[in-house]
């Protein structure tokens, strides 16, 4: 087979890992996509995409591995640096986040990259600089999603209450709407409790965060929405966090000791146990 032939079966490959992934079956894309690197192993955009199809898997690591390899073949494509700064902020290697997203808005300035760069520094509980920068977002889309809740949280805590919940409610209408049309989109029941938990309503919490749990699917362990994620174990926490409020101690114990089976080294969760006194 001739190199424009094996390039062309790539691209072949490659468009049928996009239409699959589309349909939602990324299991699927990721074995049309190997295809594809089979007939190129030096196909960036490929290694990108592979990544992005595990991204939405909740494998994160896997991920980073595929973004890495993607700029290893091609240092030119803006989206990996994009890529390696929101895999890195889900791992927890903000320094690393930082760095490709800076390169990222250097090749190509996006608005929604203050918004990474906003969720960056409210984990570093920077909260000052983290509002500036979901500000940023918020000038250009005042329903940026990820900057609307992220300063939902830090206004609540300066002790601005309405303007706080004048924010949970809009990240509630907004995923109200896609749970009327997706009755089992788990991570649209997430984040409609969690703004209800903040906003100290724990009977509407409780009732959104175990629907979160009941369609939550075995396939993904963390969970990807509007730039936004959080991981299976934070769900349980969530609702465990919920069930306190209504002074359920025994459901409320149950899924904090579910979170920590999944994940028994996570600070933030021993110390959630240790503050709900379990």
């Amino acid at each position: 087979m001739t190199d424009s032939m094996r390039f062309y079966e790539a691209e072949q490959h490659m468009e049928r890992a996009l239409s699959l992934s589309f349909q939602g079956k990324n299991t699927e894309a990721i074995e049309a996509i190997d295809k594809a690197l089979e007939c190129d192993p030096k196909f960036a955009e490929a290694y990108n995409k592979k990544g992005d199809f595990l991204f939405k898997l909740g494998r994160i690591k896997e991920a980073l591995d595929c973004y890495l390899k993607s700029k290893d073949n091609n240092p030119n494509i803006q989206n990996n640096y994009y890529d390696l700064g929101r895999t890195y902020l889900m791992l927890g290697e903000y320094d690393n986040s930082l760095e490709n997203f800076n390169i990222a808005n250097k090749m190509k300035p996006q608005t929604d990259i203050h918004a990474f760069l906003g969720k960056i520094f409210f984990e570093q509980g920077n909260y000052d600089d983290a509002l500036k920068s979901f500000e940023v977002v918020l000038q250009e889309d005042e329903f940026q999603t990820m900057s609307v809740y992220y300063s939902a949280i830090i206004l609540l805590q300066k002790g601005e209450i309405t303007r706080a919940n004048n924010y949970f409610n809009k990240i509630i209408e907004k995923y109200a709407r896609l749970v009327r049309s997706r009755p089992n989109f788990a991570e649209g029941y997430y984040y409609i409790g969690k703004a209800y938990f903040y906003m100290e309503d724990y009977e509407k919490a409780e009732e959104n965060l175990i629907l979160a749990n009941k369609y939550d699917t075995e396939e993904i362990s963390n969970h990807y929405s509007f730039d936004m994620f959080y991981s299976d174990a934070e769900a349980f926490a969530a609702l465990a966090e919920a069930q306190s409020k209504l002074g359920k101690t025994d459901e409320a114990k149950q899924n904090i000791l579910k979170a920590l089976a999944l994940e028994p080294n996570n600070k933030k969760l021993l110390d959630l146990k240790a503050k709900l006194g379990y």
